[in-house]
């Protein structure tokens, strides 16, 4: 979403003032040294939140630490918008993914931590100083952050997968497989001995699940960091949602046939609780269509049955729902979880039916 005229101007004394008292602290620092953190965002065409986003940083309460641009072959304004901050901006040899990008901001990288967010989010004051004082206790490699609840944009589609993001993350504790690269942290020792990002996920989708899971097989000790809050400004509508769930879907599952050794585990932040309602609400979708189709009594009530186990397997979120929106955003959210269930279920298939033919990711 642009921002108005007004806001623009508003915004731009802001930055200026933000960045001048982040440059003034640098130069009264101690002597040249290696950054603590070094944050790295891949960057592709997001000249309408990049401002937001590297102004948000340079308003870090910390300091130490440098930011890396990984422009990602941009053909709008990113790369003079990222030139205004006191960025290292790396080019890509054209557009090779965030993947891609992500690994070669981490090489340049001379921090002792590897901070990664997208060009979409916004860091708060104390992102950056929490995030430096959690590395400091030395028992983990690494930290995901999660999605605030309140969010800009209020419509349906955008706030449910917002809420979902954010719900699936807060219910993980102790040591998980997992790496939400919208915040996630690691040390750089770590990502360089893991071999970084598998770069065969040419576009954004379930690089950083893939990454998780292969940072907990190495015994790489990652964990969810509930007061490391972000707010990811990304807009959907209900197609542009359902069509990143189909393709999620798709490459979760190709992933799970490429590693068969994790298909009995739900190494992923989706909660198995979802993972059985969605054959059971394609199920349940076909028995009603043929109880429809030939008129059979007897369906109804399975088809009763098959409603009140999805929606008892996805009580919990819908409560996380009710209890941050309302009653009313709640009811509006039924329709939509069982468009993306059934949607999910069909990506499964698609990746399974795929595979065999050497669809990998």
């Amino acid at each position: 979403m642009r921002p108005n005229p007004d806001q623009a101007k508003a915004s731009t004394p802001t930055r200026v003032t933000s960045m001048a008292r982040w440059l003034s602290r640098k130069r009264g620092s101690a002597a040249a040294t290696a950054p603590k953190v070094s944050v790295v965002i891949p960057v592709y065409n997001a000249e309408t939140t990049l401002t937001e986003c590297l102004t948000r940083l340079y308003e870090s309460r910390f300091q130490d630490f440098e930011a890396i641009v990984v422009d990602d072959g941009s053909t709008d304004q990113s790369s003079a918008i990222a030139g205004s901050f006191p960025v290292r901006i790396v080019p890509t040899a054209g557009r090779v993914g965030p993947a891609a990008a992500r690994n070669l901001g981490a090489r340049m990288a001379t921090g002792e931590v590897l901070f990664f967010i997208d060009s979409d989010v916004m860091v708060r004051p104390e992102t950056l100083p929490l995030l430096a004082e959690s590395f400091e206790a030395g028992d983990v490699d690494g930290l995901c952050g999660v999605q605030a609840a309140q969010m800009r944009y209020t419509n349906l589609a955008s706030q449910y997968k917002n809420l979902w993001m954010r719900w699936t993350y807060l219910r993980q504790t102790g040591d998980v497989p997992l790496f939400y690269t919208t915040a996630a942290a690691i040390r750089r020792e770590a990502f360089l001995r893991v071999g970084g990002f598998d770069q065969g996920y040419a576009t954004p989708n379930v690089e950083d699940t893939a990454f998780g899971q292969k940072l907990a097989r190495l015994g790489v000790r990652v964990r969810v960091h509930p007061d490391l809050e972000v707010e990811h400004v990304k807009q959907y509508n209900l197609w542009s949602m359902l069509r990143t769930d189909f393709m999620r879907s798709v490459s979760l599952t190709r992933l799970k046939l490429r590693h068969p050794s994790d298909l009995a585990q739900n190494n992923t932040s989706v909660p198995s609780s979802y993972v059985a309602s969605v054959p059971l609400a394609c199920l349940t979708l076909l028995v009603a269509l043929v109880g429809f189709a030939f008129r059979l009594p007897a369906t109804a009530a399975l088809t009763a049955a098959g409603v009140a186990g999805v929606m008892g397997l996805n009580w919990e979120f819908l409560t996380a729902i009710r209890r941050t929106e309302g009653w009313l955003r709640m009811l509006a959210a039924v329709p939509v979880l069982w468009l993306e269930l059934l949607v999910a279920g069909a990506g499964t298939a698609a990746g399974m039916a795929s595979y065999p033919f050497g669809r990998r990711y």
